[in-house]
């Protein structure tokens, strides 16, 4: 009981720091696995086309695919590997639709052809959306006629 008496401060500040030190232990470990996770975003390319409806202007913007993070791997993996034929379609694809689709804010029949020209190249569906960023209408005489713009990197 005397030693009780004698050690009870000393002890709690152990077991203070104990916890204090659990505590830290598992935030770090915490920390450290969110910051090794990837992005499920791939970059397919880069696209540029015109609209022989809007001869007047050039479209550009970079296409993205999200993939399922557990698939992550698998998806880029076909999307490399079949980044050119993705881009060809694509651009084929975008030189015909209806003007109006162009001038859409929200992109929502471009997005979904997209789509559909994405999964038609790959044999299983790894891609759950994709995304359209750096959307930009440059004027076509401003464009010039060869390019040192690599269409489509991974």
């Amino acid at each position: 009981m005397q030693l009780l008496r004698r050690f009870w401060a000393p002890a709690i500040i152990l077991l203070m720091v104990a916890i204090h030190a659990a505590v830290i232990g598992y935030v770090r470990s915490r920390v450290a696995r969110l910051s090794n996770m990837q992005s499920s975003a791939i970059e397919i390319g880069l696209m540029r086309f015109q609209n022989p409806n809007v001869p007047d202007c050039t479209y550009q913007f970079q296409l993205h695919a999200i993939v399922d993070p557990s698939r992550r791997f698998r998806g880029e993996e076909r999307l490399k590997l079949n980044q050119l034929p993705i881009t060809e379609a694509a651009e084929q694809m975008l030189r015909q639709v209806d003007a109006s689709w162009l001038n859409d804010p929200s992109q929502k029949e471009i997005r979904e052809r997209l789509m559909d020209v994405v999964l038609q190249h790959l044999d299983e569906p790894l891609v759950q959306r994709v995304v359209i960023t750096d959307w930009l209408c440059l004027p076509s005489q401003s464009v010039p006629m060869t390019s040192n713009i690599i269409t489509a990197s991974l």
